[in-house]
């Protein structure tokens, strides 16, 4: 798969799954820097346990991924088209991802585990750019029962949905 960017959600249960580096060898990975570099350094296994820690800076060395910046006027700017409901929602990580992803011209699809993110893209009309992990690892191969319904290709296309509706019934972003 090409031009694939990752919420911090996918890069984590990617590693809990053991299949970061398969995803890494078959798919064209982009990361933003705050998704690289903060939101997935750690993960939580269980209360009150971090669990190992996600290093990918033999990944980022090795340019096995491509970690990307956006700069943050840039970030600014892309959250204020939007209703506080909706940016509000957003991380920075999740902020940075989709205003890099609406400044390209290459067919780039995003993946995560957060509504927010297919509700924006929903809202944006560009639903076609998202994609599940579940729909990611069917396409390389490696079909399985994810636990998790917000890595299902049905939470991608219901939280879609409803971004394509609150776009038409003229919520989530300003006027």
């Amino acid at each position: 798969m090409k031009l694939l960017i990752l919420d911090a959600g996918v890069v984590i249960k990617l590693h809990e799954l053991e299949l970061w580096s398969t995803i890494v060898d078959r798919c064209d990975v982009h990361l933003s820097g705050i998704v690289a570099n903060r939101e997935s350094k750690y993960h939580e296994v269980q209360d009150d346990d971090w669990g190992r820690d996600i290093d990918l800076s033999n990944d980022i060395a090795s340019q096995s991924i491509t970690v990307f910046d956006v700069a943050q006027a840039d970030v600014e700017s892309f959250k204020a088209q939007f209703d506080p409901s909706y940016f509000a929602d957003l991380d920075d990580g999740e902020a940075e991802s989709l205003a890099f992803l609406v400044n390209q011209k290459d067919g780039f699809q995003i993946s995560s585990g957060d509504a927010i993110v297919y509700k924006v893209l929903g809202n944006l009309n560009l639903g076609d750019q998202g994609i599940s992990l579940e729909e990611i690892l069917a396409a390389c191969g490696l079909g399985r029962k994810i636990d998790g319904y917000q890595y299902s290709k049905a939470f991608r296309i219901q939280l879609t949905q409803v971004g394509g509706t609150d776009m038409v019934q003229g919520r989530g972003r300003k006027r």
